[in-house]
């Protein structure tokens, strides 16, 4: 069996407008939202592997979402997804609409802690547009875009020479 390091980083990503990974419900405790698209800030990101009895490992990536706007402000919807020939591309995808750049398995696991990799700081408190599209039991999160230039708190009514 290949390496999931060499499936990872050979897997290219097609551009086009679908991205993300699948989000499943039980008992994490993400929010339930209708479908739709909702401005949002991914506030955790993580990759596990659980040992299989053979020695093997089969690894997952999570990735939290709040919204940050409308009525469902406050949400969080957690994307959940299995890392393997299906999905692979998804992953890529999804991080690379954040960072601009295709992620190496090593960004994402270090082998040598066995912990998600630094590609975390590059997604943490970033602002995404997400879009949330329910299949049976389960609901993918697809990231659409990077937000820039997000608005900072907003200021009061002060002069700024009233700062000094």
């Amino acid at each position: 069996m290949a390496d999931i390091e060499d499936i990872f980083n050979e897997t290219m990503v097609e551009e086009d407008n679908e991205s993300g990974a699948s989000k499943r419900r039980g008992k994490d405790d993400a929010d339930s939202v209708p479908d739709g698209t909702y401005a949002a800030k991914i506030v955790e990101y993580s990759v596990f592997a659980k040992e299989l009895p053979n020695g093997d490992r089969d690894y997952f990536t999570v990735m939290w979402f709040q919204v940050t706007g409308g009525p469902a402000s406050g949400a969080e919807l957690q994307s959940f997804s299995s890392v393997g020939p299906n999905s692979i591309r998804f992953i890529k995808r999804a991080i690379k609409t954040v960072t601009g750049s295709d992620p190496s398995w090593s960004d994402l696991y270090d082998k040598e802690t066995g912990r998600t990799g630094r590609i975390q700081f590059d997604l943490i408190n970033k602002h995404v547009e997400i879009t949330q599209k329910t299949k049976g039991k389960y609901s993918n999160i697809y990231i659409d875009k990077l937000i820039r230039g997000e608005d900072p708190e907003p200021m009061d009514d002060r002069n700024v020479d009233d700062l000094f």
